[in-house]
């Protein structure tokens, strides 16, 4: 074929001329078979192709056709300069719409889409090179749905009578689904893969083992000489006692560190095996426990390193060393011990092996019975051995006895697992006639295998048993990190959930379990509304979604602040932050005992300030209304007793209740001057909660002092009405009023005094009422309504 025929111009056709008489010789039957293809091209127009009438088709072409339409596989006949198209049944499906207009039209045409890729590649088949492709992606028109398709496929030069190349055969398997199938199996485990490496990251820094990643550094002859450390987790420090190591080098921190840690990183680097290990970091005064590994790739020379500080191990091992040297080297050269054990004589001939397993002396051998062999069987094992050695002895059918048991050594005593297989010999009646049997310890096995489940207990416990809260947010979908902050602050509330969480974390919101938070939003907890709430998230965000200790104030399910200490890794893949691991710790009680140790200390300073100015207030009153010296001192003394004795009252009610008359009364106490009558006391009885009794009492104290120095009680003539009343509600209220009278003239103040502000907010806050202070130019009337309950 040459280039004219491929760009589409009609040479004369392929192939000889038959004789008339062959040409109408079955015109209208061939070709015989073919399904509907084979119909089709029995009846279709040929003479209108560059192939011609049916009948002058050569005989190569025929056998062809009929070799096509015979065939299972989707076959493709390409014929002639314009490779004219014949295809079989199999063939429809690839075809897909442009089926039946493809048959006898030029390949040009057919495939119009794909024709400049696959031109060149038919000039080289019809130039006699076969031409074979697998999973090639080939992208068809006329297939709805499926813009691109694959396919495994061959073209097959076909050569005429003549012996030149008149066409090719073109046998194909669409792979596409097989594929498409590959491709997402691969993705999904490289995504399983990113996910477990994720899972693995947020698990490391949770490990109560110490964990880092180094860099090695190597000399110019290659030699491991130091280690930069990567990262650390958050125990490396107590594992180590190398503190800020991030960043900073093994020289730079310890000089004198062993060059053997050195050489077996950079070994794990450089070719790339795992090493575990237990060695003394003798410069840090630690012996540790390794597995080091190499991760990333091998020209980052990065080297993961998961340790446990085993020193207390280790030391109280050396102190065991020399009672323990004996049974280590048993354990070292253990064997596993034989036996041959003779019914007849109901004695077994054992191994030496078999007798240190046991304890037993050498000189045994021979003379050891089944029942020495019983009484050296644990006795809590002991009896089902025994059933099941019986059963299977008399079982005919049974040929194998396998069991696990332990033992208590003949010579200390010490108990130890042992397995034993055991191969059953009968006579030709399946008589048991003896036995030959093998037995090793197993101990180590069982010891190791007791240890894994008490660490897999350990590790599903702790999350459940943990006293602070462990919680997952999840985001669906995940959230943009390369978007504004306060854009990431909105898609976090609104796609934000959690997902996990232990009852510890429930709890600390006033939930009764896990499954009451999961799946709640953050707005259950940091409401979008609250300006602090945000500032909180936009924080975490800046850095990077991986925090510790850091501080959030947010409310429970009661509508209660509670004030948390947090630490938080985010897992981002792709610049799109998935998951965000988190624990907290409730420190609501520490931050409430700062604030009141704050407001403890401006008090006392308050206090005694006004004590002070109290006592000189009382002592000038005394004086000044005092007959006599004697009667000064009198007076004075009694008021100071009686000043003291209202702190008393402050003191106890710290903790017990009290009759709200009883706080009262002491509180004016030290201003009754004798023979006065200028404290004025009405109300029933109420019995106040130690809270609300302190707070009340010192409320009284300030507006008595007030009294003393500004108000009713600076002058001889004022008086003062404390009234108070019990309003029955659901709870009951307290209303108390406190009233000055004959006062000098009271204006109010430009400014609100550390006094006010104690009375109004105070009194406000801790008795979940209110307090407000007017001032009349009749003198000061303080009100308090408060709840209590």
């Amino acid at each position: 074929m040459n280039d004219v025929a491929l760009n589409g111009t009609s040479p004369q056709r392929s192939g000889y001329q038959e004789s008339t008489a062959s040409q109408a010789f079955g015109a209208s039957h061939w070709p015989a078979a073919g399904g509907e293809m084979g119909e089709r091209i029995r009846t279709h127009d040929w003479a209108a192709t560059p192939l011609g009438p049916i009948q002058t088709w050569p005989q190569s072409l025929r056998t062809i056709v009929d070799l096509m339409l015979a065939s299972q596989q989707p076959v493709y006949v390409a014929w002639g300069a314009q490779l004219t198209s014949l295809y079989n049944d199999n063939y429809l499906p690839i075809l897909g719409i442009k089926h039946p207009k493809t048959l006898g039209r030029p390949y040009s045409e057919v495939w119009p889409e794909i024709w400049d890729e696959y031109r060149p590649i038919a000039a080289a088949t019809m130039a006699g090179e076969a031409q074979h492709f697998i999973d090639r992606p080939v992208p068809l028109a006329g297939r709805p749905g499926r813009p691109m398709s694959w396919f495994t496929f061959s073209w097959t030069p076909i050569r005429d009578e003549a012996g030149g190349v008149a066409g090719f055969y073109c046998a194909a398997t669409e792979t596409t689904d097989k594929v498409l199938t590959e491709d997402a199996l691969r993705e999904g485990q490289e995504v399983a893969l990113r996910e477990t490496d994720m899972r693995y990251h947020a698990l490391f820094e949770a490990l109560d083992q110490g964990f880092c990643i180094v860099e090695m550094i190597f000399d110019e002859q290659n030699r491991p000489v130091d280690y930069v450390f990567a990262e650390v987790n958050p125990i490396f420090e107590e594992q180590t006692g190398l503190y800020d190591a991030a960043g900073k080098s093994m020289r730079s921190l310890q000089p004198t560190h062993e060059d053997y840690w050195f050489d077996i990183y950079g070994r794990v680097a450089l070719t790339g095996e795992p090493a575990r290990f237990e060695h003394e970091a003798a410069a840090l005064d630690r012996w540790y426990d390794v597995f080091a590994y190499r991760i990333g790739n091998p020209e980052q020379r990065r080297v993961a390193i998961l340790f446990d500080d085993i020193t207390g191990r280790k030391l109280a091992e050396n102190a065991r060393r020399e009672s323990e040297e004996r049974l280590r080297q048993v354990q070292e050269a253990a064997r596993i011990g034989s036996f041959e054990f003779d019914r007849r004589t109901n004695k077994a001939i054992t191994s030496p092996e078999y007798l240190e397993l046991y304890g037993l002396p050498e000189d045994l051998s021979g003379f050891f019975s089944y029942d020495d062999w019983i009484a050296l069987v644990h006795p809590e094992d002991r009896p089902w051995i025994e059933a099941e050695t019986r059963a299977a002895v008399a079982d005919p059918s049974r040929n194998q006895l396998d069991y696990e048991f332990r033992i208590l050594r003949a010579d200390n005593g010490e108990m130890r697992w042992i397995t034993a297989r055991t191969k059953l010999l009968r006579d030709d009646k399946g008589r048991f006639v003896r036995s030959l049997g093998a037995q090793w310890d197993i101990t180590a096995e069982k010891d190791a295998q007791t240890a894994l489940h008490e660490s897999e207990e350990r590790y599903r416990s702790f999350i459940a048993h943990s006293s602070e809260g462990i919680w997952l947010l999840e985001f669906d979908p995940p959230l943009d990190v390369s978007l504004p902050v306060e854009k990431q602050v909105e898609l976090a509330y609104r796609h934000g959930r959690f997902v996990e969480c232990n009852d510890a974390m429930a709890e600390m919101y006033g939930l009764a379990r896990a499954e009451d938070l999961i799946g709640k939003t953050l707005e259950f907890s940091l409401p979008s509304s609250d300006p602090e709430a945000r500032a909180f998230l936009a924080g975490v965000i800046r850095s990077g979604y991986n925090l510790t200790g850091v501080e959030s104030v947010e409310l429970d399910a009661a509508g209660n602040h509670k004030h948390f200490d947090n630490s938080m890794t985010g897992i981002v893949e792709n610049g799109q932050l998935k998951r965000l691991w988190g624990i907290q710790r409730d420190i609501t009680d520490r931050k409430q005992a700062e604030d009141q140790r704050t407001l403890l200390i401006h008090e006392l300073n308050h206090r005694v300030k006004n004590t002070l100015a109290t006592v000189q207030s009382i002592a000038s009153q005394t004086l000044r209304n005092a007959p006599t010296m004697r009667d000064a001192k009198e007076a004075l003394e009694g008021r100071l007793i009686a000043l003291a004795r209202a702190h008393d009252v402050l003191t106890r009610e710290s903790w017990e209740g009290a009759e709200l008359r009883e706080i009262v009364a002491q509180a004016v106490a030290p201003y009754a001057g004798r023979g006065e009558d200028r404290l004025h006391l009405q109300g029933p009885e109420v019995r106040l909660s130690p809270r609300m009794a302190l707070a009340l009492a010192m409320a009284l104290q300030e507006l008595a002092t007030n009294a003393v120095k500004y108000g009713a009680l600076s002058n001889s003539t004022g008086e003062i009405g404390i009234s108070w009343k019990v309003e029955q509600t659901h709870p009951p209220r307290l209303h108390l009023t406190w009233e000055e009278s004959g006062s000098p003239p009271v204006q109010a103040p430009s400014r609100r005094g550390f006094g006010s502000k104690l009375i109004e907010r105070s009194l406000a806050q801790e008795l979940n009422g209110a307090a407000q202070i007017e001032f009349r130019p009749t003198g000061i009337v303080c009100t308090v309504d408060a709840p209590l309950a």
